[in-house]
């Protein structure tokens, strides 16, 4: 697929599944993107990717994006599987990875992963630890440099403050900030179907 408007020249890649009304500012962010998967990237209904959002993802990696979530300007690095909801929204400069270089990982295996990207053409570094999943489930936010390390969950309606390095699980509903992380808060539960259709009506009356 190729964006009419675009100034890099270079298309989406075709294993990349694109739902109605989706907005990608540019193919430059598929640039490290390698997943043989099929689909490797899926794209919900309305959402869009803003700013460079860039999406590096290795051969076995897959994303899976829900409806109405906005990526502006994050990176996505799965080299397994990232889930992200619907109405979710990533700031600026965030980073999503299912994939780290744990301070314990071994020299040797940090020379392998250099050697190995020293012979790739495109300079992909692969995996020194096992890739572990992530998942942001609905209306999650992200503020702008925050980062979530792999094996994280983050509950429905939780928010992530700006710089936060997730290095666990988030309860929904929490709001976290910080390194290391702490939880200074926790929201009302006003995102449920119900709430949403009262809001819904609201709107309609006036």
């Amino acid at each position: 697929m190729n964006l009419d408007y675009d100034w890099y020249p270079r298309h989406i890649p075709a294993n990349v599944q694109i739902g109605r009304d989706v907005y990608i500012d540019t193919a430059y962010g598929f640039a490290p993107f390698r997943s043989e998967q099929t689909p490797g990237l899926v794209l919900g209904d309305a959402s869009g990717a803003y700013d460079r959002a860039t999406f590096v993802v290795g051969p076995r990696g897959r994303v899976l994006v829900g409806e109405y979530t906005v990526l502006n300007g994050t990176y996505i690095v799965a080299n397994e599987l990232i889930t992200i909801g619907s109405h979710c929204l990533l700031a600026w400069g965030s980073v999503v990875t299912d994939t780290w270089i744990g301070a314990g990982s071994p020299p040797a295996a940090r020379r392998a992963m250099l050697r190995a990207a020293a012979g790739d053409p495109g300079r992909h570094p692969g995996a020194v630890e096992p890739p572990r999943p992530v998942t942001l489930e609905d209306n999650v936010w992200l503020g702008f440099d925050s980062v979530v390390l792999p094996g994280v969950t983050l509950g429905r309606g939780a928010i992530v403050g700006c710089k936060t390095l997730v290095m666990r699980d988030i309860a929904p509903y929490e709001v976290v900030v910080g390194d290391p992380m702490r939880v200074v808060r926790r929201l009302d539960a006003d995102d449920t179907r119900d709430a949403r259709e009262r809001a819904l009506l609201e709107c309609s009356r006036r």
